[in-house]
């Protein structure tokens, strides 16, 4: 089992990925509509749900 620490320290980390995606995400949409890169917004979504999904297990583990 993990210590605790390492658990945070990994949480925070994965906060630091989902303010980068939050940050590209902002700047795509900053674009004009017909310019924006829809498949990147896509991916961008699907980066961000899975690194939310991350963060909440990695809470969920130091709950018990």
């Amino acid at each position: 089992m993990r210590k605790e620490s390492e658990i945070i320290s990994k949480i925070e980390g994965f906060n630091t990925n989902l303010l980068i995606i939050e940050e590209r995400i902002n700047e795509e949409l900053q674009k004009h509509y017909e310019k924006r890169n829809k498949a990147l917004l896509l991916f961008l979504n699907k980066e961000r749900c899975v690194w939310e999904f991350a963060v909440e297990q990695m809470k969920w583990m130091l709950e018990e």
